[in-house]
């Protein structure tokens, strides 16, 4: 082989090893994405409520690729925040007794879908506070003294006081206070379930940035991301 031939082989071998190497590294790329996106829907998935922009906009990010994969609805740029609450300090006081008024402990607990919104320190929600939020948020006070949100001239949540007696009548009178708020409703007394449970997950969030505090499941552990999923789930027609 003369050395003309010998150069052109070699150039040929060169070329193709340097295209092997590009798509290999095209593969491995494809992979490391892959496996990002699996870690982060499994693992950061799980996690609570606060008030947080960077953290909404990855909210965001999730809530696009739930609609490609599962066809959810939005979550409607719900806060998240990954782990951080499981470190909350703690202030060596007793954890104050949570009053449930009868409007929810009546309804059999799978038929009632309610969320606990309160300070993580127990910390008191005064009067001026709930009424700046019930004025922001659109929430009437019925004539039981319990706020409702309503749409279509339909009830769609309510919510009671977690401070007895669970109303909130004279919310306007300086000495009232709560420990916080249970948003809940009835699945039979509503004409649309997941309806009713999108509006009272938007106007929690509404409530959470307005009051600054934290949403709890009846259990008092925070509510996730992934329970929203289940529950969304459930109440899919």
């Amino acid at each position: 082989m003369d050395a003309s031939a010998l150069r052109w082989t070699l150039a040929i071998i060169g070329i193709v090893l340097l295209v092997g190497i590009y798509l290999y590294g095209l593969q491995q790329s494809r992979l490391r994405k892959r496996t990002a996106m699996e870690t982060f829907t499994r693992e950061e998935i799980d996690t609570a409520f606060i008030e947080d922009e960077q953290l909404r906009e990855e909210l965001d990010n999730l809530n696009q690729i739930m609609n490609e994969t599962e066809n959810l609805e939005s979550l409607e740029g719900i806060s998240i925040n990954p782990a951080l609450e499981a470190n909350l300090p703690t202030n060596g006081l007793p954890t104050p007794d949570l009053f449930i008024a009868d409007v929810v402990a009546s309804i059999e607990d799978e038929r009632v879908i309610s969320y606990l919104l309160k300070h993580p320190d127990h910390r008191l929600i005064t009067g001026e506070e709930i009424v700046n939020a019930i004025n922001h948020v659109g929430l009437l006070v019925n004539e039981e003294n319990y706020l409702e949100f309503r749409q279509h001239d339909e009830v769609q949540f309510t919510v009671a006081s977690l401070s007895e007696p669970g109303d909130f009548a004279g919310v306007e009178q300086l000495d009232f206070n709560t420990l916080g708020f249970i948003c809940f409703f009835d699945l039979d007394a509503t004409s649309d379930a997941g309806k009713s449970y999108e509006i009272m997950l938007k106007k929690i969030d509404e409530l959470v940035r307005v009051l600054n505090v934290k949403v709890y499941q009846s259990s008092q552990d925070l509510l996730t991301i992934s329970e929203v999923t289940q529950v969304r789930k459930r109440l899919r027609p």
